[in-house]
């Protein structure tokens, strides 16, 4: 994938035909990235937020693989499910909002230093929007971390994520971080050891900085 240009008018719809508040109340999502990967995407972020940020994390859930050794000013967690919110124990503040329908985020310009996506990318259904919110209220200097592993719910992910091979899904997130203004781009993956019981899958990330 080297462009944006000629998105399929389908490109990011579903297969399922419920909501995603009808679908996730009806089957709670739990993360399928095992331990290992956790402790990876911690890592990254471990390496990238600082003491005093302010943090959102998108669609967050009731685990944000945050490091506890920081001590964060703020953690903002938006998720469709209330009841995800409430249990994370990290947040300190809760937005209850249903991004795929209305991907407006409900914070001042220039209000966050980091946010983050862990597995929640192959979900969203309109990420440029997402993507250009998620620069509006970024600080200058401030990143967004996005990081997906190749196990994800086939009913939920859009077309285009599961047609495409890992490189190409890598490639379509940095050529829209570009389209929504992240200048500075970085793309990594690591890889579990071979021998790991607890860790088999490899955590793929691309990071955009607002300049």
């Amino acid at each position: 994938m080297s462009s944006l240009q000629n998105f399929h008018p389908r490109a990011f719809e579903i297969a399922g035909n419920d909501t995603d508040l009808a679908y996730y109340t009806a089957h709670p999502h739990l993360s399928l990235m095992d331990v290992g990967g956790y402790k990876a995407v911690e890592t990254l972020y471990h390496t990238f937020l600082q003491e005093g940020d302010t943090i959102l994390d998108l669609m967050c859930g009731r685990n944000s693989h945050l490091p506890n050794d920081i001590p964060f000013q703020e953690v903002i967690g938006l998720d469709i499910s209330k009841e995800a919110l409430q249990e994370n124990p990290i947040l300190t503040k809760q937005i209850v909002e249903d991004i795929n329908q209305s991907p407006q985020i409900p914070l001042p310009d220039e209000s966050i230093n980091a946010v983050c996506l862990c597995c929640t990318f192959e979900y969203l259904r309109k990420p440029q929007a997402i993507f250009k919110e998620s620069f509006r209220i970024l600080k200058p200097g401030g990143c967004i971390l996005i990081t997906f592993t190749d196990r994800f719910l086939p009913i939920r992910a859009t077309a285009l994520w599961q047609a495409l091979n890992t490189e190409d899904r890598q490639r379509l997130i940095y050529l829209l971080l570009e389209e929504a203004g992240f200048v500075e781009r970085d793309k990594g993956e690591v890889h579990p050891p071979t021998d790991h019981k607890i860790w088999k899958d490899t955590v793929y990330s691309v990071i955009g900085r607002k300049s």
